[in-house]
């Protein structure tokens, strides 16, 4: 894992899980961010302005992203999962190897929705990554 995946301390100006100027995602999207962070610990979320925007791009069928090795992680996705006390296997590796340690999302912590995802209907399909 790059340095790179971990710069991020603080979220960006429109990050999905702030509290407040949060970019507007379709209904249903982020709870079901929140979902699959919480419950899958393989699952991570990358800051959408190092996706696409370094070289990253969706498959010809449109069902996969090829990543370009210049992602970071998603600020705002890890002061949620440390706000619920958790963490994912790609955050604990960072942990481990020095990287990163939970002090340096204290601020973010503040500027993040930290609720739980809200529960879903039985009836609905979950989210596929």
């Amino acid at each position: 894992m790059s340095d790179r995946y971990f710069a991020l301390k603080k979220p960006c100006a429109n990050c999905p899980f702030l509290k407040e100027g949060g970019i507007e995602l379709n209904e249903g999207r982020l709870n079901d961010i929140k979902s699959t962070l919480l419950n899958n610990s393989f699952a991570s979320f990358e800051c959408h302005k190092t996706t696409y925007a370094t070289g990253g791009e969706m498959s010809e069928c449109g069902e996969h992203y090829h990543a370009s090795g210049k992602e970071s992680h998603c600020a705002g996705a890890t002061a949620f999962l440390i706000a619920n006390g958790t963490s994912n296997v790609y955050m604990r590796l960072a942990f481990s190897g020095g990287q990163i340690k939970p002090s340096d999302f204290d601020e973010a912590i503040t500027l993040i929705d930290p609720s739980q995802p809200e529960a879903r209907d039985e009836d609905e399909e979950s989210m596929e990554w």
